[in-house]
């Protein structure tokens, strides 16, 4: 049996090295001892593996362009890839595909764009035509008002020069 002496000091070591409860924050003071003592690295996630690590640190650096890319992985046979890498290849290779085909205007998202472009040139078409002819029309317009406003002036000045004659040939 143990003496209560040991006990006691059982106790204030448990009581010593007590774990953190969620919530609980160190003060400021612990935070700068806990800093000072700790010299080495942070302790690693007990998650990582080191098959994971190995993963990581021999990851190929993935560069800017894409054709790059897509040769730098069929250099690797797809048997030796992971699924997960094998499903990124080929998700990326159908994009690449996709975009291909949708720039000839071979898929139906390109077939539909094309079309209703074509509906907006035509009518863009139309509406410049329209504005056209209206504004030959109205410059038609004001030419005839122009020419039956000087008509009117013309025969408002025979009327007061022949008025005026007129009244003389009355007169005699």
């Amino acid at each position: 049996m143990e003496t209560p002496q040991s006990q006691k000091e059982a106790a204030i070591k448990r009581k010593a090295t007590k774990v953190a409860a969620p919530g609980d924050l160190p003060s400021s003071s612990e935070e700068d001892e806990e800093e000072e003592d700790s010299d080495g690295p942070a302790p690693a996630n007990p998650n990582h593996t080191a098959k994971s690590r190995n993963q990581a640190a021999a990851a190929p650096i993935q560069p800017s362009d894409p054709a790059t890319a897509t040769k730098s992985s069929k250099s690797t046979p797809l048997s030796q890839l992971s699924r997960r890498e094998r499903e990124a290849l080929q998700a990326q290779q159908a994009k690449e595909r996709y975009q291909k085909m949708h720039a000839e205007g071979k898929t139906d998202e390109a077939r539909a764009d094309l079309a209703r472009l074509s509906l907006i040139k035509e009518k863009r078409e139309m509406e410049a035509a329209r504005k056209k002819a209206e504004k030959e029309e109205k410059e038609a317009a004001e030419k005839d008002r122009a020419k039956e406003i000087d008509e009117k002036e013309r025969k408002k000045r025979e009327a007061a020069m022949g008025g005026g004659g007129k009244g003389k040939k009355g007169k005699a």
